[in-house]
């Protein structure tokens, strides 16, 4: 009998020093679809998933407890929550408190705009009166005149169509010009050798360019083009910016010197987008994506993302408590480069 005392309370103390590090977590979560998906009283999502999967290595328990973005300091610092896993970038304040995991996800942030069309007169109307169309008839205009200059070289002393004065550079610049419209007065032509060899490459030179100019403007005409007036973060200075509270945008759009409104959640954020009370949402880039491609994609075919050039990496927060730090992020680093984690990023319709 007292053997198998001795053998059961052997058991018990290696079972003990084989989870001696076992602890129970309070874990912080906030809802930031696909990260974290909080619907129903089910918590779901990419950060869920790789928590659990760390977790399950570490061989601790825990528990989720929902958190305030702005909040998540406060509850480190108090004690509150012993980790937090929701996806927010680091910055100076904190640094100052915590200690981080290694990222495990780069993002880019991206602005929603809603698409609208111009039809295919209007754009040819715009376009004409454009620095870029004007510089196209420059080129024009450059060309048919030194080829113009050439022909009248080659033709001005026997071909009577084409003055021997300075004048004949006009004739020639006539010539090259119908020429290239495919015309055809046929009010003068080339005679001598070298000009009709000329003649011939310009010919073929121009059926090319007057081709591609006509294609252009047809399709123009028969195609509504999709319009947006965001092209650069500078742009978002003249228009009615949308933020969600507590997220690192807002700090960067402060930078930038640009005025944005703050709402408390994506989804109020988007109906002020539908409304037109904004007319520009920045937030994260995966955040957007999966919104309008996987949750509301009726909605999604009436958006356009555009992405700006601001990185910034996503960590899980920790506490003060380097050691638990430490213990996640082998676990965490190793995972990242398995095929699981790859299967999961699919899964949730996000970009490596």
């Amino acid at each position: 009998m007292l053997k198998r005392f001795f053998i059961l309370m052997t058991l018990v103390a290696v079972s003990f020093c084989l989870r001696g590090n076992e602890e129970d977590l309070t874990v912080g979560v906030t809802n930031s679809p696909p990260f974290i998906i909080i619907e129903d009283g089910k918590i779901t999502g990419l950060t869920i998933d790789l928590w659990n999967n760390i977790s399950d290595s570490l061989r601790v328990d825990y528990h989720f407890v929902e958190t305030d973005v702005e909040n998540v300091t406060t509850n480190l610092s108090e004690g509150e929550i012993n980790i937090s896993i929701a996806p927010m970038a680091v910055n100076s304040v904190h640094a100052e408190t915590n200690f981080y995991s290694q990222p495990f996800y780069i993002t880019t942030m991206c602005v929603a705009v809603e698409n609208h069309y111009e039809s295919g007169f209007v754009t040819i109307v715009k376009n004409l009166f454009s620095l870029a169309f004007l510089k196209t008839i420059g080129l024009l205009l450059l060309i048919n005149f030194s080829i113009g200059t050439l022909i009248w070289l080659a033709e001005r002393k026997d071909n009577p169509a084409f003055s021997d004065k300075m004048n004949g550079i006009i004739d020639g610049f006539w010539w090259s010009w119908v020429t290239m419209t495919t015309v055809g007065y046929g009010d003068k032509s080339p005679q001598s050798k070298n000009g009709k060899i000329l003649a011939t490459i310009w010919m073929l030179v121009a059926i090319l360019i007057i081709s591609g100019f006509t294609a252009t403007i047809s399709s123009e005409l028969t195609t509504k083009r999709l319009q947006n007036n965001v092209t650069n973060i500078h742009d978002l200075h003249k228009m009615n910016v949308g933020c969600i509270e507590g997220r690192n945008t807002l700090i960067y759009l402060d930078y930038k010197h640009i005025k944005s409104k703050e709402y408390p959640t994506l989804e109020k954020a988007i109906k002020a987008l539908e409304k037109g009370e904004i007319n520009a949402l920045v937030d994260d880039g995966a955040t957007l994506n999966y919104y309008f491609n996987k949750r509301e994609r009726s909605l999604g075919k009436k958006i356009t993302l555009i992405e700006l050039p601001n990185n910034k990496e996503y960590y899980c927060f920790m506490s003060s408590d380097p050691i638990l730090v430490n213990k996640i992020n082998p676990y965490l680093l190793s995972f990242l480069e398995s095929e699981h984690w790859i299967e999961l990023l699919k899964r949730y319709g996000i970009n490596e």
